[in-house]
């Protein structure tokens, strides 16, 4: 009997041995980055929000809508967290305004429903903590580089300042079917790169690609950045990384130009005669209940 429970103890002593450590996603403290819902659609769309901690009492601050890649994706309103908020925790000081993280469902992409949804969790943050509408800002890796391309070009008078990095421009053909139609005729066109760029050459650009990119081939950043220079894009940025392959969040944010570049943008002229935010929610909530 004795025998016999040794053996049991030296099995189950084996056997948790063999066993992988489980790996634990971290988890962002929701009072830093605060979680909401999209009102009035429920838990379908959740999304979190960073507000910097010495934000003056009445003091409007930028907006920066963030759109992740698709490692990112699901239903637990976390996991978009993940790369942007570690940089924010380590050097909030780089980070002196509000950033909105929606979530992009497993199986989806950045198609103009999720679009729609993220724009209304934008117009929603500004309303909530009074956001500076002449200083919103888009930026996205990945997957959300490709959600950043096509949202500028949906809304091109909405935002001061534009961020890709590592983004691709043209969706897939089995994307086709999710994407808007003023979308489908820039890509249609003989030169899709053409004409993103002359949709977006009074928007300040600013993209970052990894010059050993796996992945989303930095051709595609080239391509559009020689298409925005010829449209006459006058504030416009192109950091191709040497030794980098897809990964570009961290260099990009930790740009010590970066900031200065973002903080210098606001919507000026045109582009800021009918403010966008709250204006724009009510075709942003049309465009994300189509899907």
């Amino acid at each position: 009997m004795k025998f016999a429970w040794l053996i049991l103890v030296f099995l189950l002593f084996s056997f948790s041995c063999r066993r992988k450590p489980s790996v634990e996603t971290p988890v962002f403290s929701r009072d830093i980055f605060i979680a909401r819902l999209l009102y009035p659609v429920s838990a379908q769309f959740p999304y979190r929000v960073y507000v910097p901690k010495d934000r003056k009492a009445g003091e409007r601050l930028p907006v920066m809508l963030y759109l992740h890649g698709s490692d990112e994706r699901g239903s637990d309103n976390e996991s978009q967290l993940s790369g942007l908020a570690s940089l924010i925790q380590e050097h909030p000081e780089n980070f002196p305004f509000i950033v909105v993280f929606p979530q992009c469902p497993a199986g989806r992409f950045w198609d103009s429903g999720m679009i729609g949804a993220a724009m209304a969790e934008l117009d929603q943050t500004v309303t909530e903590f009074d956001g500076d509408e002449s200083r919103l800002y888009l930026a996205g890796f990945s997957l959300g580089g490709y959600g950043a391309w096509t949202t500028a070009a949906m809304y091109p008078n909405k935002f001061a300042a534009v961020m890709p990095m590592s983004g691709r421009l043209v969706p897939r053909p089995a994307e086709r079917k999710s994407v808007a139609p003023e979308i489908l005729q820039l890509v249609d066109a003989a030169d899709p790169y053409a004409a993103f760029a002359g949709k977006l050459k009074n928007i300040p650009i600013w993209v970052f690609h990894g010059a050993n990119d796996p992945i989303v081939p930095v051709e595609n950043s080239r391509q559009m950045a020689r298409a925005l220079k010829e449209a006459g894009n006058q504030n416009f940025k192109y950091t191709e990384l040497e030794s980098t392959g897809h990964v570009s969040l961290n260099a990009a944010f930790s740009d010590p130009k970066l900031l200065e570049w973002l903080m210098e943008q606001r919507l000026k002229g045109d582009r800021a005669e009918e403010l966008p935010g709250r204006s724009q929610a009510g075709t942003a909530m049309q465009s994300f209940s189509k899907f």
